[in-house]
């Protein structure tokens, strides 16, 4: 540290640590033990801050180093300084093996009603100091949450953005089915096309939406245009309305799983609609060691998810 005042110069920090450890110790080859250098090396820089300072650290009586009253009144804030230090630490290696922080994400409500709570669950068997911020997002609400820096990353299904201030990487694949509830006519079905949807309850995505683009050539691909019958933005408000037996709805396949079974199937598309699932994060804030270790879990998760015939 360079700063002059009228007393003298300012301490380096390894000048202070020196100090710390000879106040510690009582003796500069303690001292140097402590430090893993040799006593001259010690002596050296304890002499060089007396120096700086203009005034003794120590007096030496009888061969044992004394401290001095202004020594005294130092080592109070050097204790202070070292305490820091040792929380910066554990909290450095805390962070690099996913045992403290907080990790924070975003995701597409698709994802919430399964996916992320079980990576959520996996992740935290492992890393369970990991403090986690999860909150699903619209589409149109994500992005900004994350370009604006209120999450590490997000988890959606939609082409890579074309904004430069927006990495991507592609973690996993789903596709668009059709949920029926139990019962109902086209349960027994192994594949629905767009002719089979037509006069039925339909309920889809807005138009606006990824999937609402994605599954409007589904519903565009039959001998005329379909329109959903409701309107939702989210998978879990259409899986809400299919639990009612309120009718039949295009949703993403993460958003379902075998265990919902007893309530309503998922049927494949003819043709199939298969999406892309994305990690999303700001491009000038890489990913964290946490966040990456998430991500590797979720990758995880997703290879292992119940397979669905195709």
């Amino acid at each position: 540290m360079a700063g002059l005042n009228s007393q003298g110069a300012a301490l380096s920090l390894r000048q202070i640590e020196v100090f710390h450890a000879v106040m510690l110790t009582g003796s500069l080859s303690e001292a140097g033990r402590m430090l893993f250098v040799t006593q001259p090396a010690v002596s050296r820089i304890l002499a060089s801050a007396e120096n700086r300072l203009r005034y003794p650290l120590f007096e030496r009586i009888k061969g044992r180093l004394q401290p001095t009253p202004e020594a005294r009144r130092l080592f109070a804030e050097s204790e202070q300084i070292f305490d820091h230090v040792s929380r910066f630490n554990t909290l450095a290696t805390g962070l690099g093996s996913g045992a403290t922080g907080t990790l924070s994400l975003v995701s597409s409500p698709s994802f919430s009603e399964w996916l992320i709570p079980r990576t959520i669950q996996r992740f935290r068997e492992k890393h369970p100091g990991t403090a986690i911020r999860y909150r699903p997002l619209a589409f149109d609400m994500l992005l900004p949450h994350i370009l604006m820096g209120h999450a590490d990353f997000g988890i959606a299904s939609m082409s890579p953005p074309a904004n430069a201030n927006v990495a991507a990487e592609e973690i996993g694949a789903g596709w668009l089915g059709c949920a029926i509830p139990r019962g109902h006519p086209l349960a027994a079905r192994s594949r629905i096309q767009a002719e089979d949807l037509r006069g039925h309850l339909l309920i889809g995505y807005e138009a606006e939406t990824p999937f609402g683009r994605l599954a409007a050539r589904f519903l565009n691909s039959g001998e005329s245009p379909l329109q959903p019958d409701i309107e939702i933005r989210a998978t879990p408000e259409a899986l809400a309305l299919v639990r009612q037996g309120v009718g039949v709805a295009l949703i993403e396949s993460f958003g379902y799983h075998p265990d919902f079974q007893r309530d309503f199937v998922l049927r494949p598309t003819d043709p199939v609609l298969p999406h892309k699932i994305q990690l999303l994060h700001a491009a000038n804030s890489p990913l964290s060691t946490t966040a990456r270790r998430f991500a590797a879990a979720l990758r995880q998760v997703i290879k292992e998810a119940p397979a669905i015939a195709l």
